[in-house]
Order: structure tokens, then sequence, then C-alpha cells
């Protein structure tokens, strides 16, 4: 395999806008520069197929809104992947935000706390796009800054905003969204092992930490849907 160096499709970018990490997968002189982390991107996309064929005749409008939001979530991340420089990278901070948001929005929108219909999903985007340029200033301003710590609060506020509110009739245990935590945890224990250089064989295309982030976390949030289905009902419970 050719590497990633000048003549390059997307090495211009990669020079001159070079994004702020660099995942295990070394980088190929393609179209697709690290093709596991791209395409185990197609785990939401797929997640996305199913959810919009469950919910397609749903009268929520804000819980059909769930497909969408899946779709973005796989495709700004590959393309990020697919590219790897920080202009690209710019849409997987929004791809990130458009996960945790989605959760947020759904806890907000049970205790009456989030606009319905069009409302709700223009909140929504005003709320994903503030935080996406927030972290890409963030970086320009210091390149080492922490930007995990918006995604670690989000996430506590989804856990603490989830437990004040009241459990799913159907699911009192909670049962989906401890499986949407759980399969959070192993996709970021993965991620990790990637970043740390922990697990980390550059020239495998078959198995990477970060790519295996990714298809844990489209199982996450198929869980997460699962979960707020008992909540919302099925098509045929819901208002039209």
């Amino acid at each position: 395999m050719v590497p990633f160096g000048p003549g390059c499709f997307w090495f211009w970018l990669f020079e001159h806008f070079p994004p702020n990490v660099l995942w295990c997968e070394e980088r190929l002189c393609s179209f697709i520069v690290t093709p596991f982390n791209a395409w185990t991107n197609l785990g939401y996309l797929g997640a996305s197929a199913y959810v919009w064929y469950r919910l397609r005749k749903h009268g929520n409008r804000l819980f059909r809104f769930f497909s969408q939001a899946l779709f973005w979530v796989g495709f700004t991340s590959f393309v990020y992947h697919a590219s790897v420089n920080f202009l690209t990278q710019v849409f997987d901070f929004f791809g990130m935000y458009l996960f945790t948001f989605l959760l947020i929005m759904y806890n907000r929108d049970r205790v009456d706390k989030w606009p319905k219909g069009s409302a709700g999903i223009k909140l929504f985007w005003i709320w994903v796009v503030g935080f996406t340029a927030l972290t890409t200033v963030s970086l320009k301003i210091h390149e080492h800054f922490p930007i995990q710590i918006y995604i670690f609060g989000q996430i506590l506020y989804i856990m603490w905003s989830e437990l004040k509110a009241p459990a799913p009739p159907k699911t009192p245990n909670r049962v989906y969204f401890w499986g949407t935590l759980v399969s959070m945890v192993v996709a970021v224990t993965f991620s990790i092992l990637d970043v740390t250089r922990t697990m980390c064989d550059p020239t495998n295309h078959w198995f990477q930490g970060h790519g295996i982030w990714h298809l844990f976390g489209a199982t996450a949030l198929l869980f997460a849907f699962k979960h707020y289905l008992c909540i919302y009902g099925e098509p045929s419970d819901s208002q039209t």
C-alpha cells in the first residue's frame, strides 16, 4: 500500500490543516485515507436505516428525527476519517454533539422542558452548531485544549437527567438505558486504547480501536432508541 504523502488526494489539507489527534491506523494514499476508521461508520448508517423504518409512520416529529441524527453522526465521522484534516475534523465534532444532544433533547422533552415539533429540532441544531463552534475555537486558541470535558459534562448531564425523569412503564429497570451506558463504556475503552497506542497495529486495516468505538457507539444509540421507544411508544400507539 502506498503511504500517505505529497501528491495524495488529501495531503495538502492534512499538511496545512492537521487534525489535533491522530488515531493508530496508518494513513494511505487513497481517497479513503484510514479505511477501517472510515467504513465502520456504516454501523451508524445501518442503525439509521433501521430506526427510520421503525419510525417512518410515528406521529411524534421529535422522535422521528432520531433516524436523521443517526445518519449525520455516521456521515460526518466518515467524511473526517476518509480525509483526516482539521477542516473535516470539525464535522467529527459536529457528529459527537449530534450524539449527545440527541439524548439530552429527549430527556428534556420527557419532562416537558423542550419545545415540541420543528421548534424543538431547531433548538437542537442551535446547541449542536454552538458546541461545534466552541470546540473549534477552543482548539484554535490552545491546540491541546481538553475538549473531552465538553463531552464528559454532557454525558454526566444525560445520566443525571435520565435518572431524574420517570422510568418507562414498560421497562422500569431502564434496561435499555443501562445497555446504552455499557456500550458507551466499551466504546470509550477501545478509543482510549487506540489513542494511547496501548493497542495499536497501524498496518491492520481490519481492526482498529477507534473503529470499534464507532461500532459500539452505533450499538449504544440502538439501545437508546429502544429505551425511548418504550417512552414514546410504537408508531401505532402515537398520535398522527
